[in-house]
């Protein structure tokens, strides 16, 4: 048995239902590349709504997908 903390749980909440599901395609580089690219996608929203734009609650998710 593996103990981990609650954040490989949030990350299998995160991955359910998506392209990094499966154990197949968990990659390191396919890990790596939706977590940084996740990030910059909620940092641009952050910013947008600290500048006083319109930003929809749809800009605050990212789901996992394939990244080259």
């Amino acid at each position: 048995q593996i103990w981990c903390g609650p954040a490989m749980a949030a990350f299998n909440d995160w991955a359910k239902g998506s392209y990094l599901e499966p154990l197949e395609n968990r990659t390191v580089v396919q890990i790596a590349k939706n977590l940084l690219e996740g990030a910059a996608v909620l940092t641009r929203a952050h910013q947008l709504r600290s500048y006083g734009a319109p930003v929809s609650q749809e800009a605050f998710r990212f789901a996992p997908r394939p990244l080259d």
